[in-house]
């Protein structure tokens, strides 16, 4: 039996004093209000109507049992228009986690999104390292590539190309790089996060190449990898949103462009632990990101720069 749905139709037989008015308010037969009014009573454990062939008369029971469900029923109504007034218009905190190499993609985003929703705040924790959002209280976190198998929900926002590239002032004066195990013989820039993330995967005509990439810098930035590389420091890989704008203006110029990285595009992932209902300051904000940095955003380019 749906508890609710019997409550609710107990309230419109009292109140419109007819099985059959109930039903029709709630587009049922008479008789299938009268059968969950049967189950009503016997989950209650009382008889709740005087039943005549003339009207429905509660019993000193039903006429108790409905003054206290009916308040019960209403609060069920105002919190569902609070909810729906919520969903027109979000507000609250939003605790949102962000990996430190796409800081400045997420701000200028997130200023556009409380221009449109002012109510909404955000509380902003830039890390590339993964942050458990149960244990540390957040809302949602933005996240990249693989993801581990997890109870949290997912969306995906886009995704952006993978780049091998350097400084011209490094390839000037280091080793030749025709193929990808010519990577050997140069210092690697690592992003090191967990063993085995110096493999770096190429395509090769019809097979996949591995390379071990060593070099004398790593390090769990993607800001800091960057800055090295622009340092002509050695090669890195990487998605665009970190070397895009650098390509652009010509301080890192890709390598090896007929063998794409594998994978050539990293994911973006919208995550968080709300799993039957998402409060609509989280659902819509993800609504947003979907939209404004899906297929077509350009990642070579923070909004509001110089194309």
């Amino acid at each position: 039996m749906d508890r609710l749905e019997a409550l609710s139709l107990f309230a419109k037989a009292v109140e419109s004093g007819s099985f059959s008015e109930a039903g029709r308010q709630s587009g049922l037969a008479p008789s299938s209000v009268s059968r969950r009014i049967v189950e009503l009573e016997t989950w209650v454990g009382a008889v709740l109507f005087h039943r005549t062939t003339r009207r429905l008369n509660l019993t000193e029971v039903g006429r108790s049992f409905y003054e206290r469900t009916r308040s019960i029923l209403l609060d069920l109504e105002e919190a569902k228009v609070m909810a729906a007034q919520l969903e027109d218009h979000p507000s609250g905190l939003v605790r949102l986690t962000i990996p430190a190499s796409m800081e400045r993609h997420l701000t200028s985003g997130i200023g556009e999104f409380q221009a449109r929703w002012p109510g909404v705040e955000f509380a902003l924790n830039f890390t590339d390292h993964v942050v458990d959002l149960v244990g540390e209280g957040y809302d949602l976190a933005v996240r990249m590539g693989q993801l581990e198998d997890s109870t949290l929900r997912v969306r995906k926002i886009g995704a952006a190309r993978r780049y091998l590239c350097a400084s011209p002032r490094y390839l000037d004066r280091a080793a030749v790089l025709e193929r990808p195990e010519d990577l050997a013989g140069h210092n690697c820039l690592i992003f090191r996060t967990h063993p085995g993330y110096n493999v770096w995967r190429f395509k090769s005509g019809s097979r996949t190449v591995d390379v071990r990439a060593s070099g004398s810098f790593s390090a769990n930035s993607g800001n800091a990898l960057i800055n090295a590389a622009r340092d002509a420091r050695g090669p890195v890989l990487a998605p665009e949103w970190l070397v895009g704008p650098f390509l652009a203006n010509g301080e890192l110029v890709e390598i090896l462009p007929h063998h794409p990285p594998v994978p050539d595009w990293t994911p973006v992932y919208a995550v968080h632990p709300y799993q039957r209902f998402v409060p609509p300051k989280v659902k819509t904000f993800v609504d947003f990101l979907v939209t404004r940095y899906g297929k077509d955003y350009d990642w070579a380019h923070y909004r509001g720069d110089p194309a």
